[in-house]
């Protein structure tokens, strides 16, 4: 039941019943209404954090495996971009250990990053813009072809010299019938197999079984036959000229001697394990002007492209040498 609001009226000495105004009744209930929806609010934010229902429980659940798929991928990002980097850096080091030059430098058309930004910008550009930068790409382009034609041309002519005798050059691998599972570690810091500690490994790790024939990779001549208990045990050392020697090392027999000149595929001696040598292999060296090179950069004359790169990544990522 509705209560009535009685007003005295002091003309009529009188009380006389008082009813407010629409507008006064509707602010009321705006007022009212108001007040409830801000307390639902309320509640319903102090109690959301407690209370989920399945779909946000699944949302939920979505959401923290994209985060982890994504996390995942990001890291596997990372990794491949490391290993390119890697990648890109040893076939500088391929180049220059082989042709004495660092590889000619090609610009991509879009410039030095060449990303989403580069191509957005084009689309932006105005046409008398494009055609600016693009002859600017082409003169470029242009510099660098003929610079790989001026590597090429000297390579030519580095071929055609009398003086460059090409069996002087180390391109085979030392040993017949060689597969990729004989592959072991090469140039880099390795774990030693017997202190378990990381050092420097100076050649390849090419493993056989002992007694295999050791073959001189190259023309040259021996400039030093060591035979010893201790170290890289009974080794070979050839000089090939132009400042290259290779360096066969745990031998278990040598048959050359000092100042002996040998030819390419020259039996030297057998594979052993002389020395501090972990197992029977053969360690292997190219050196250039008296600085260890990776040797594998040099096998590309024994193995056809897929195999040698094969032989490269196996080489490089086998973490221990047996010596």
């Amino acid at each position: 039941m509705r209560r009535k609001l009685f007003i005295f009226n002091s003309e009529t000495a009188s009380f006389e019943e008082h009813r407010p105004s629409i507008a006064r009744r509707l602010a009321t209930v705006a007022r009212y209404l108001g007040g409830g929806l801000a307390a639902a609010m309320a509640i319903y934010a102090l109690s959301a954090p407690f209370i989920s229902n399945g779909r946000e429980r699944a949302l939920k659940a979505e959401n923290d495996y994209l985060q982890e798929h994504y996390d995942n991928l990001l890291s596997r990002s990372l990794l491949v971009d490391d290993v390119v980097e890697s990648l890109q850096e040893r076939d500088k080091n391929i180049y220059n250990d082989i042709f004495d030059s660092d590889p000619p430098s090609v610009n991509a058309i879009l410039g030095d990053d060449g990303g989403d930004d580069a191509l957005e910008a084009y689309y932006a550009a105005g046409e008398q813009q494009l055609v600016s930068e693009t002859n600017s790409h082409l003169s470029k382009l242009a510099a660098d072809a003929a610079n790989v034609d001026r590597v090429i041309r000297a390579i030519d002519d580095r071929l055609r010299d009398d003086s460059f005798k090409k069996n002087n050059f180390p391109s085979v691998i030392p040993l017949r019938n060689f597969t990729i599972a004989q592959t072991g570690a090469t140039v880099g810091r390795k774990i030693n197999p017997f202190y378990k500690s990381i050092g420097e490994h100076s050649g390849i790790d090419l493993m056989a079984p002992y007694g295999t024939e050791v073959l001189a990779s190259a023309d040259g001549k021996v400039v030093e036959v060591l035979r010893q208990g201790k170290g890289l045990g009974n080794l070979v050392i050839i000089d090939h000229g132009d400042g290259l020697t290779t360096l066969y090392a745990h031998l278990s027999d040598i048959y050359v001697a000092m100042n002996q000149k040998v030819t390419r595929g020259k039996v030297i001696g057998k594979v052993g394990s002389s020395g501090a040598s972990f197992t029977a292999s053969l360690h292997y060296e190219v050196r250039r002007q008296g600085r260890a090179v990776d040797p594998v950069n040099y096998f590309f004359a024994s193995a056809s492209p897929a195999a040698y790169s094969e032989m490269l990544l196996v080489a490089n990522t086998t973490g221990q040498s047996l010596d």
